[in-house]
């Protein structure tokens, strides 16, 4: 029996390893070829994708919810990126119209001013107010023109309207001005309608001054305009300074009470003039309030 199985194994009944690979081979380019050709294994095809779509869908699920999630968190970070950049793009826009809308009432005032010192026969300078003192019993401002400047105590200050104060010291580079209504301040006035002299003193309180020592008889009117008068050889003549706006009667009373609201627009802009000189004997021509004066 063992000679006989090792007859066997000598010599093998099949074809070979290499002859079956060979086979094989030609089988599947013969079924190619038939497939291409004839389109022979069509059903087959469809058979095993219909039988397979639900293990492809089983294993495609999980990367399609990956996909989907991940998508979902980058689109909302992209989002928010988006929104904070439209949201700063949107502020720089905001404030540079704002810083447009400044810039020209800016240059509108400028405008104004300009025009205030061509039709007065005075000489003066622009300077700018750079801050307002902290103190509720004075009404001051600093502007940015010194003694560096040309400026010097005594100046008159005033917008295009009318008059605002005094320059009462003077730095190298800045200077205080004191505003007619600071407490105290006197200003040598006249009744425009009339020529009625009198003095005007601040109140220390904002928008507000009163024309002290006036007779019960004395001839004024609410409404009446206030001017400078000149006599005191500080303001030139014919500054807009006042409206009269409440007279007190009173019996008790020597003098009238004489409430007067600014002409000029005390605690509004940035810029005022400085008056530089007053030439010997100038007169103001007579001057009206704008219309639409702010407030």
């Amino acid at each position: 029996m063992s000679n006989r199985d090792d007859q066997l194994q000598l010599f093998p009944r099949g074809p070979g390893a290499g002859a079956r690979l060979l086979i094989y081979v030609l089988i599947s380019i013969a079924v190619i070829v038939a497939d291409t050709r004839f389109k022979v294994l069509g059903g087959v095809r469809s058979a095993l994708s219909t039988l397979l779509f639900p293990v492809q869908e089983a294993v495609q699920a999980p990367l399609g919810i990956y996909d989907r999630v991940s998508g979902f968190f980058v689109n909302h970070a992209d989002l928010q990126r988006d929104n904070a950049v439209l949201r700063q793009r949107n502020l720089d826009y905001a404030g540079a119209v704002l810083r447009y809308h400044d810039l020209e009432q800016e240059n509108s005032r400028l405008r104004t001013l300009l025009g205030a010192h061509q039709r007065t026969a005075l000489h003066t300078r622009l300077a700018e107010i750079i801050s307002v003192p902290r103190d509720p019993y004075s009404r001051k401002i600093i502007v940015d023109r010194g003694s560096q400047d040309g400026v010097h105590a005594g100046q008159p200050v005033m917008d295009e309207i009318g008059l605002l104060g005094q320059v009462t010291r003077v730095y190298p580079y800045t200077s205080e001005i004191t505003l007619l209504t600071d407490a105290g301040q006197p200003v040598p006035v006249q009744i425009q309608r009339n020529g009625l002299r009198a003095v005007a003193f601040g109140q220390g309180v904002e928008n507000e001054i009163d024309v002290r020592y006036l007779p019960q008889s004395a001839d004024i009117r609410i409404g009446d305009v206030l001017v400078t008068s000149g006599i005191d050889g500080i303001y030139p003549a014919g500054l807009l300074v006042a409206t009269v706006a409440r007279i007190d009667h009173s019996a008790n009373r020597a003098f009238l009470r004489v409430e007067c609201t600014p002409k000029a627009a005390i605690n509004s802009y940035r810029q005022v003039l400085i008056v530089d000189s007053v030439p010997a004997g100038a007169k103001l021509p007579a001057q009206h309030a704008p219309q639409g004066k702010p407030k």
